[in-house]
Formats: structure tokens, C-alpha cells, sequence
């Protein structure tokens, strides 16, 4: 309103994008249209204003402008100081557009706080049964009681799931793309915001689709109910394209069927139809060497390769990238459950690999629900942490840690035992020299994944072994041992103890 009043500015254009947003601590969204209504209440009576919905993003509709209004009309792009202070870019170029168009141009700031902190804490009080009075208290102080009501009222009208809402919008994406009608869409893990949907087309052809368009920029890694971050699908899509373009692991990955910038959707191939997860495997006490074999050569040729591109933007994207990750898997998984030797040695390890990191290729989310087999045949699947710059012993060690866990729980030691040395050997047939400078290091990030496991939703299947996993991974976290030496130790010892 103080826009409007404003004798040097004719007409003021309020744009929304057409997204849905998330409300905090729920899997609930405020869905399409709802914007618009509340903005129909703010500016009910005050002349000059007008509302547009963008298609998509509301900062490049605004820049469309130049290309609407008449020579000699002036553009005055308003946003919060606080949107401008932390603004990435997206006003950069407003005036070479202005030399471009021959339209005067120019960003204002209004003084108000930050529209996306401030609109997240409001949708935040819609959670709560008792938060109609901060929820009211945040909105534009020239409504009424009745209006303020009536805003609350709209809001609670127009949440819905926010992957019911996901589900809308690919059947309208595939439409667009042209890409077969749609028999159903379903989730592949129940209740989880950051989700991977299966869909299935009328012909029976199924495809996997990952969709971040009414997600926030980034979420914290390691918060499983966090929703999906928009830049994780670039970075799956460039790893995925240049694994496309070697494919000569004899292991295969998906295919990127399309990916609509625009929406933030990646479209994949299903790979291996009928199979099943190698986790499913392990929670069997099934250890089959053969397949783990497959799955140290895939880890270890990747980790050789040369010339392989920064997936997160630039070498330095990737650097930092990496650092996140490293930190999750080791500072991330103190707790205090564990002993307090077991936390220092987790920030020791932090320490050593920081200073291990070398370029590659590396998945770095590289356990068995990622790891796909039908018969003889393997696929590796979710590659959205994939990065050019890591510690090949994070990589590896993350995935032979899993196998420990799985070993001791089901009480499968010995078949465990065979399948790790299976993986071991292969890893080390392709990396040669490189192996020891890292095996130590393996056998620590091994100890860290144990804790992972019992941090996560595998704790409950440890219940009766955990006291013995902490052990094993105390001595793995130890910096100073050979990983198939102990394991080997350590199976014989069970062996010992079960037959006294």
C-alpha cells in the first residue's frame, strides 16, 4: 500500500508463483490459489494494485515486464532488504536488460522483513491448534479481526499433502513432456516429504521421478523427513550423464529420460525391472561374494577416473560439498550413547580425512538400498550426494560398515566375512598402490557406519548386539588397522566364544 500511494508510481503489480508452500513440522502444504486469495484480502479497497500469478518463478514473470510496457516507462523492481541483501543473483541483471530494452529500470528496497523467513514462521503457527493469535499478530496490521479470521480460515481450507500435491503436478508435466498417460503414481517409502515417486504409464512402462519445484533451496543432509532440495537433481542428472557416457563398469544406473528445468523434475529409467535392493539381502543374513564383489569395482573405478567435472556447480561447489558430507558422516553420528573415546575418535577421523580428499568420481551415499540385483545382474541407483571431490575411504568404507552391521545382527559372521573379502579384493585389484594409504581410513569410515546404522531407523534390529557392534567399531574408528586382518580376527574370535 505505501507503493500505491506513491505519486511517482502508477500501478503496482503484486506476483506470486504458482507453487504450494510447505508448512513447517508437517507433511502438509498450502496448495495453488491460496496466495492469490489471501492477496485478494490484503488489497480488498485499495486501488492501483493488481495480483499476477507466474507460472513458475515470480523473479523472472517481473523481468518479463520489459518486454510489456511501452518506451519511456520506468520499471521499479521491489523487493525486502533482506531478500536483496542475500539475493543470489536474480536482479544482476536488471540493468543490462534496461540497455537491452531501452526501458529505465531500477531495484527498491522495502523495509519490511525478509518475505521468505517471514512467511515460513507465519505458516509455521498454522500447525498448531492454538496458534490463531501469533498467526494473526504476523499479518498486515490494517486488517480487521473479521479478515484476519477469514485469512486463518483460507489457509487451513487449502492444506493438503504435500505429496498429493507432487502427484498433480507430474501428471501435468507429463503432459507437457508428452510422455504417455498416466496409470498411477505411487510413493516408494511411505511418508517421506523427500520422496521418489514410481510411475507407472497405461503401456505398463514404469519410471522413477524426483520432483523439487515446491521444495525449499536446500535442506540440512542427514534430516530424513527434510524436503527435497532443488539443487540435488542437477547434480544427479550431470552424475548420471557422465556415467552414461563411460558405462564401462559392467553395472547399470539409470537412464535420465527428461528433466523439466522449469518444475525441478528428473524423469529415470527403471533399472532392472523384477529385482530386488541388496539391503533386502543383508536383513536375510544373505551375503552372496559374487555381487559384493561387484560392488568394490564399481566404488574403485570411479574412484581412478580422471577428468571427471564438478557436479555441484565448480571444483569449489564440490569441495564444499564434500566437506558437508564428511561432517555427517563422522561428527553427525556422535551421540551420547556411545563411549566417549568413540566420539573423539569420530572427530579425529573428521580431521584426517579432510586432509585425504582427491578428485573422482564418488557417490558417497553408497549402501545397499542403493545397490539394485536380479540374478547375476547389478544397478546403482541415487545419485544425488555424487561428487567430484571426496575421500575414497568414505565412499568404500560407508559401504563395508553396512555389511558388519547386517553380519552381526543376523548372525551371519562367516558369510559375511567371504562377501567382504570379495569386495575388498576386487576394490583393491583396481585401485593397487592407492589401497594403502587409505586402508585405515576404510576401516574407521567402516566403524562410522556401524554408528550410523544404530543411529537410524536399524537400531531397533541391533538391539541385542549392540554393545558388540560398539566394540567392533571403536576398534575399526582406531585409525591403525587393516580392515580384513581384524574382520577376520574378530569372526574367528565370535567363533571361539560360541563354541565355550
Amino acid at each position: 500500500m505505501k507503493l500505491a500511494s506513491r505519486p511517482d508510481i502508477d500501478q503496482v503489480v503484486v506476483i506470486i508463483s504458482n507453487r504450494c508452500r510447505h508448512i513447517p513440522g508437517t507433511t502438509k502444504a498450502l496448495g495453488i490459489g491460496v496466495a492469490e486469495k489471501i492477496w485478494s484480502i490484503y488489497l480488498r479497497d485499495v486501488a492501483g494494485v493488481r495480483v499476477e500469478v507466474a507460472p513458475y518463478s515470480a523473479v523472472k514473470h517481473a523481468i518479463g515486464y520489459f518486454q510489456r510496457v511501452r518506451a519511456g516507462d520506468v520499471l521499479l523492481f521491489c523487493a525486502g532488504e533482506s531478500e536483496l541483501d542475500n539475493d543470489a543473483g536474480r536482479f544482476s541483471g536488471i540493468e543490462a536488460l534496461s540497455r537491452k530494452y531501452g526501458i529505465a529500470s531500477t531495484v527498491i528496497a522495502a523495509s519490511v522483513p525478509s518475505l521468505s523467513g517471514r512467511a515460513t514462521a507465519v505458516r509455521g503457527h498454522l500447525a498448531d491448534a492454538a496458534g490463531y493469535d501469533a498467526f494473526a499478530a504476523a499479518l498486515p496490521d490494517h486488517l480487521t479481526a473479521k479478515q484476519c479470521q477469514e485469512v486463518w480460515q483460507i489457509c487451513h481450507r487449502g492444506m493438503q499433502e504435500m505429496n498429493e500435491f507432487a502427484r498433480q503436478k507430474l501428471r501435468e508435466v507429463f503432459v507437457r513432456l508428452g510422455m504417455g498417460n498416466i496409470h498411477s503414481i505411487s510413493d516408494t517409502i511411505s511418508g517421506k516429504l523427500d520422496q521418489v515417486y514410481c510411475v507407472r504409464l497405461q503401456c505398463g512402462t514404469r519410471m522413477f521421478v524426483k520432483y523439487a519445484n515446491d521444495t525449499v533451496k536446500a535442506a540440512q543432509l542427514g534430516q530424513a523427513s527434510s524436503l527435497k532440495p532443488r539443487n540435488r537433481l542437477y547434480t544427479e542428472r550431470r552424475a548420471l550423464k557422465w556415467l552414461a557416457r563411460r558405462n564401462d563398469r559392467g553395472v547399470r544406473v539409470p537412464e535420465v529420460i527428461a528433466f523439466e528445468k522449469a518444475t525441478r523434475t528428473l524423469v529415470l529409467s527403471e533399472v532392472l525391472p523384477g529385482g530386488h535392493g541388496l539391503g533386502e539381502d543383508l536383513e536375510r543374513g544373505v551375503f552372496d561374494p559374487e555381487a559384493a564383489w561387484k560392488t568394490g569395482a564399481f566404488l574403485a573405478q570411479g574412484h581412478r577416473a580422471l577428468s571427471v567435472p564438478p557436479f555441484w556447480g565448480t571444483t569449489g561447489d564440490d569441495c564444499s560439498h564434500w566437506v558437508n558430507v564428511l561432517t555427517l558422516r563422522t561428527l553427525g553420528q556422535q551421540s551420547k550413547r556411545f563411549p566417549g573415546r568413540i566420539n573423539g575418535q569420530l572427530a579425529e577421523l573428521k580431521m584426517a580425512s579432510g586432509k585425504a580428499a582427491q578428485q573422482g568420481f564418488f557417490h558417497l551415499d553408497y549402501c545397499p538400498k542403493n545397490v539394485r540385483l536380479n540374478g547375476r545382474e547389478m544397478a546403482v541407483i541415487d545419485f544425488e550426494l555424487s561428487s567430484s571431490i571426496a575421500d575414497p575411504a568414505c565412499d568404500f568404507g560407508f559401504l563395508l560398515g553396512q555389511y558388519v552391521f547386517y553380519g552381526k545382527v543376523t548372525g551371519s559372521e562367516e558369510d559375511c566375512l567371504q562377501a567382504l573379502h570379495a569386495s575388498l579384493q576386487s576394490y583393491r585389484q583396481v585401485t593397487g598402490d592407492c589401497w594403502p594409504a587409505m586402508a585405515s581410513r576404510t576401516a574407521a569410515f567402516a566403524g562410522a557406519a556401524i554408528l550410523h546404522c544404530l543411529n537410524s531407523s536399524m537400531q531397533d534390529q541391533a538391539r541385542h548386539t549392540e554393545a558388540q557392534l560398539l566394540d567392533v567399531a571403536a576398534t575399526l574408528l582406531s585409525l591403525n588397522v587393516d580392515i580384513g586382518q581384524f574382520l577376520q580376527g574378530f569372526i574367528c574370535s565370535q567363533a571361539c566364544t560360541e563354541v565355550q
